[in-house]
């Protein structure tokens, strides 16, 4: 058949997939192939159609044919990128892509494509290169806002992510996927009343997907309305009752509002369903550990991610009473509190005869020289053949704790005399004693914020004696943030905060404070290193080192705990702060 009597047919092979009518393109096409097997146009449209019905494979094969006939058709390259992708291949992709891009450079499909196969491949900074070049060329291209936004929340830039959904937002209102970013993005940035408004509004437009619903039931979590979470979850279980993530997230709403026996009960279902789940298990091991049932919780604080990487190298099997002749290398995990909090345990290995190195994350290495509580400090790229290797949070675990344990003491950590002095000094020319250290945010931001510590300023400020020198230690502190503090105090208020960036100016500071109240973080570690105490400021859910419950904890003798109310409520507690600083 002459070419031009294949004309019509192709047009409207090209019209109806345009359309969007699959069948019959497809129809058309394979028609046109029986009379002109190797008919480019004919090839391409058919390896299009059987890329949007997902038969992948297929689709490359016909665009590798028309790719064959034709082979700087751009339109072709990038399709046939396009079906590598989907089969699989974002290597393959990405050579013929790359292709793509340069036989037609103003092609924002041909960019499109080609940065998400460089995504998949991992070289993001290229992707996002192109990504942005697809923008340049269509400022409002949805697929490229989205996969640039997708790569921005990937490498850790959200706030750009949350700019860029909100830019397709407005191309495309009303897509419940996008608006569930928005919310999900928002929240992570602590805007809990934007994120809920998405997520409500996603929630509306697909009531019926969990992924949308657990993101709004973790926003209201966050703002205490715990109920209307659960009954979220509970749904979402409805339709889907094995469903880890849904049953991990239930459990960190029962352990907020304080139901921990619950809460246990759903950490456990989930780990039935995914045994290797990382909420489910630092759950889990959270709720034993703040219960007192510590010889289950240590044996579960063994699966923390922290140490995920590295569980092959460790002795994760529980030590004899005699270590005589054994070396053992401790390596730290997690933060620089969790550090020192793990160490008390390592006075237990010498005194069952072991040889113990410790190898600290690097700023803790000059104090835990003079701390003199292991046989040796090793540098970060140490690796040690000749011995065996634990992990400092697995001591309590190795160590053969039980739910009758008293808990050793802190280690202790002599400071700096310099550093001492010249913080004394600082202290002195800003005014007399008591000083008292202020600290109402700690730790790290996640979906639920169960590692994130805040206490309200405000009441915070309302609390301190009038006598007081008061010295803010607040690690990340907003622009003017402080001096809002002093507002509400009524008078000024000396900002040590830079003390949080040298460990030996916070170790010095840690023991010339007279009163110290703050939120979970290092430097209470610090203080009951140096034999002070500090008044600790407890969000719901509590860390189990400060225990569901209880005026003080027994890992910190002599501090008295100040606990949040299940329904976020701080009255009480700084009610009781204030008379125990005015007494």
């Amino acid at each position: 058949m002459p070419p031009s009597a294949l004309q019509p047919s192709l047009q409207s092979a090209a019209a109806r997939l345009n359309a969007g009518d699959l069948e019959e393109a497809g129809r058309l096409c394979a028609s046109i192939l029986a009379e002109a097997p190797r008919e480019t146009t004919a090839l391409h449209i058919l390896g299009a159609v059987r890329l949007r019905q997902n038969d992948p494979h297929t689709a490359v094969d016909l665009l590798t044919r028309a790719h064959r006939t034709s082979p700087r058709d751009g339109e072709i390259m990038t399709n046939l990128g396009a079906a590598h992708r989907a089969a699989g291949a974002p290597a393959s992709a990405a050579d013929i892509l790359k292709k793509a891009v340069k036989v037609a450079p103003g092609s924002a499909a041909s960019h499109l494509n080609y940065a998400n196969a460089l995504a998949e491949t991992g070289d993001t900074d290229k992707a996002e290169r192109h990504f942005r070049r697809a923008l340049q060329i269509a400022p409002a291209h949805p697929a490229a806002l989205r996969g640039l936004a997708d790569l921005l929340v990937r490498t850790d830039r959200p706030d750009s992510a949350l700019r860029l959904f909100e830019r397709l937002d407005a191309c495309i209102p009303d897509d419940p996927a996008t608006l569930n970013a928005i919310g999900a993005l928002r929240a992570g940035a602590g805007d809990d009343a934007g994120a809920e408004t998405a997520l409500r509004a996603a929630h509306a437009l697909d009531p019926s997907n969990a992924g949308i619903a657990g993101n709004l039931a973790n926003v209201l979590a966050c703002l205490y309305r715990c109920d209307e979470a659960l009954a979220l979850y509970e749904t979402a279980l409805d339709a889907a009752p094995d469903e880890p993530d849904t049953l991990a997230n239930m459990a960190n709403v029962c352990r907020r509002r304080g139901d921990a026996e619950r809460a246990a009960a759903l950490y456990e279902r989930a780990l039935r369903f995914d045994p290797d789940h990382v909420e489910a298990n630092a759950g889990l091991a959270n709720c034993l550990l703040a219960r007192g049932n510590f010889a289950a919780g240590w044996r579960r604080y063994l699966r923390r991610d922290s140490v995920r990487l590295a569980e092959a190298s460790l002795l994760r099997e529980k030590l004899p009473a005699d270590l005589t002749g054994r070396r053992l290398t401790v390596i730290a995990d997690q933060g620089l509190g969790d550090e020192i909090f793990f160490l008390r345990f390592a006075a237990e290995l010498r005194a069952r005869g072991a040889a113990v190195a410790y190898r600290p994350e690097p700023r803790l290495a000059p104090l835990l020289a003079r701390a003199a509580i292991v046989d040796e400090i090793l540098p970060p790229d140490a690796a040690r053949a000749d011995g065996e290797t634990i992990a400092v949070g697995d001591l309590p675990f190795l160590l053969g704790t039980d739910d009758d344990m008293r808990p050793p003491p802190s280690i202790s950590i002599p400071t700096d005399p310099t550093n001492e002095q010249a913080l004394r000094t600082r202290l002195e020319a800003f005014g007399p004693p008591p000083w008292v250290g202020v600290t109402w945010r700690a730790g790290t931001a996640n979906r639920q914020r169960l590692l994130f510590k805040e206490a309200p300023a405000e009441m915070l400020a309302a609390a301190l004696p009038a006598a007081a020198t008061v010295v803010a230690v607040q690690r990340g502190a907003a622009t003017g943030e402080i001096d809002d503090f002093a507002r509400r105090l009524g008078r000024p208020v000396l900002d040590l905060s830079g003390a949080n960036d040298d460990l030996e100016d916070l170790l010095a500071l840690s023991g010339l404070l007279d009163t110290y109240v703050a939120v979970s973080n290092t430097m209470v570690h610090l203080r009951a290193a140096r034999g002070r105490t500090s008044r600790v400021l407890v969000p719901v859910p509590a860390e189990f080192r400060w225990m569901s419950s209880g005026a003080e904890s027994p890992w910190f003798p002599g501090c008295p705990v100040y606990r949040q109310s299940a329904d976020g409520g701080w009255a009480a507690a700084f009610a009781r702060l204030k008379n125990d600083l005015e007494r």
